[in-house]
């Protein structure tokens, strides 16, 4: 039987940017371009967090927005090839744990009404809808506010 390498979630660098703009790519129908992603980790209140699997490649990335006390969890890109195995929620919980440390005690996020697994990864890791952003994604799809207490 072949062992699995365990996932490890460690704060992004500049090296890592090519890569989280690969997945980006593959995770969103309007990605943020690679200057953008530059922005975001010179950006005081990012927190931009990457996963890998023993040494390959990363495989996902989670991008958050922390201010008097609340957070915003903005992107959440995992590989086509990796969804699905814990890669997103372990992301979004070492996320919100790093948060919490910091004295976050509110985290929100916009989410597509019709993207069920991440509706359902939401609900999982305890958010909660409280509104709607009717038309909030370019195609004229409404977006689902979610909110959750830290830690």
């Amino acid at each position: 039987m072949t062992a699995v390498p365990e996932i490890a979630v460690r704060g992004a660098g500049p090296l890592d940017l090519a890569r989280i703009a690969e997945l980006e790519a593959a995770s969103f129908s309007h990605p943020w371009p690679e200057a953008e992603l530059v922005r975001e980790l010179a950006h005081p209140a990012t927190l931009l967090l990457v996963a890998r699997a023993g040494d390959g490649p990363i495989a996902g990335y989670a991008l958050f927005h922390q201010a008097a006390g609340e957070a915003e969890l903005l992107r959440l890109g995992v590989a086509p090839g990796e969804r699905g195995r814990g890669t997103g929620r372990m992301l979004v919980e070492a996320g919100l744990r790093r948060l919490a440390d910091r004295g976050t005690t509110l985290c929100h996020l916009e989410v597509r009404v019709d993207n069920e697994p991440a509706l359902a990864l939401y609900r999982r890791l305890g958010f909660r809808p409280v509104g709607v952003r009717s038309g909030y994604y370019r195609d004229g799809t409404d977006a689902l506010v979610f909110s959750r207490s830290l830690p």
